[in-house]
């Protein structure tokens, strides 16, 4: 007899060595909810379903999903070719560059038609577990024929939200005039909804690319004005926060370190504020006071208290982060620490747990930069040059 459901989601929970509150918690319900679906007393619906693969590493074919031929007719009936189709099972697409799907995904989308909102939000739900786990390739099965379908469909917060993911990805490979365009569109799309959480999420995507800009000003007043907006439900306030900590960290790469302070320790009052201590978002990401943490490993970094910033780093275990991105995130944060203390055998220990948890992450220019300037000085630390070619960094 197979393994039921609540057996998989039990070991993947335990190799993360979670407990059943916080992942409860990281998909809106509370720790005896998640008991009684790993006991098969209740069934979770597809899109919690789904949440639970982005918390805990798994796929749609592990949990189930894409073993039934109802869900199965579901996705394909978004009838955008090869882009949803090709993730199912008995198909077979291959991944494509990041960058190369930014480019497509803004000016080459399929043919698409009118979908369900039920058929849409399940591809939604897949191409975000499929950035939160970082494997950025697989996006180009999934997010082209998502974008168009939701266009085509009218379903604007699912198209939002897409271009939110598309912004994200651009933000990462330093494509930086997409990111903007990506940003741009999640913020028409995110109007056309009236909800001050989706528009929440393309006003976060549109500050990193101020802020990447070195717009710094506009990109804390883009994020204030998304954050006056949000109310006090969980999700709202999980919004909050996380526009809170993107303009602390605009404030901190622009010097202006009391505002960074005041910024970020808003952030976290809104953490201790929340009903449900990590709800998940649509963007990459949960807001919760380990978040905070991350960032406080950024904005120290950047005004250059290394100390301070590791005194943070030393607070967070990275397994306790909720997905392959975040702790990549981390990683290379500490790391660009330790480098910043010239201590280069310590960086490159963090650029390989980085490896190890995202081998996707550790591909990006941000990532690549770094280990090409520990090479630089000292090419004869063991491992870092094979390192350097893996990923592709310059020699």
């Amino acid at each position: 007899m197979g393994d039921s459901l609540g057996d998989v989601l039990r070991r993947a929970r335990n190799a993360k060595r979670l407990s059943q509150g916080e992942v409860g918690r990281a998909v809106g319900y509370s720790g005896s909810w998640l008991s009684r679906v790993e006991t098969g007393k209740i069934q979770p619906d597809e899109d919690t379903l789904g949440s639970l693969c982005g918390v805990l590493g798994l796929t749609a074919a592990d949990v189930g999903l894409e073993g039934d031929d109802v869900h199965r007719r579901k996705v394909l009936a978004l009838g955008l070719g090869a882009g949803i189709a090709a993730a199912l099972p008995g198909t077979a697409s291959a991944a494509v560059d990041p960058a190369e799907l930014v480019e497509r995904s803004l000016f080459r989308l399929p043919e698409a038609r009118p979908a369900s909102r039920e058929a849409l939000a399940s591809a939604l739900v897949q191409a975000r577990g499929v950035f939160q786990e970082a494997r950025y390739g697989q996006l180009s099965r999934t997010l082209p024929s998502l974008i168009a379908g939701s266009l085509a469909s009218q379903a604007h917060d699912v198209a939002a939200r897409a271009y939110v993911l598309l912004a994200q990805l651009a933000i990462k490979n330093y494509q930086g005039p997409y990111a903007g365009i990506a940003a741009e569109r999640a913020r028409v799309q995110a109007e056309l909804t009236g909800s001050a959480v989706v528009m929440g999420e393309a006003a976060h995507s549109m500050g990193v690319t101020l802020r990447r800009g070195g717009e710094y000003q506009a990109a804390i007043d883009h994020l204030r004005q998304a954050a006056d907006r949000l109310g006090g439900h969980p999700e709202d306030l999980a919004m909050r926060g996380t526009l809170m900590l993107t303009a602390s960290y605009s404030a901190a790469q622009a010097g202006w370190r009391s505002q960074a302070m005041e910024l970020i320790g808003q952030a976290e009052e809104t953490a201790k504020r929340r009903e449900t201590a990590a709800q998940r978002l649509y963007i990459p990401g949960v807001f919760g006071e380990d978040q905070t943490r991350v960032f406080r490993i950024s904005v120290h970094h950047v005004l250059g208290e290394h100390d301070r910033a590791l005194a943070y780093a030393e607070r967070i275990d990275p397994r306790r982060l909720p997905n392959a991105e975040r702790r990549g995130r981390l990683c290379m944060d500490v790391a660009r620490v330790w480098q910043g203390l010239d201590e280069p055998q310590k960086a490159f220990h963090a650029l390989r747990a980085l490896a190890s948890y995202a081998p996707e992450e550790a591909t990006r220019p941000k990532v690549r930069a770094i280990a090409s300037e520990l090479l630089v000085m000292n090419p004869e630390m063991p491992g870092l040059r094979r390192f350097v070619q893996r990923t592709g960094a310059a020699l």
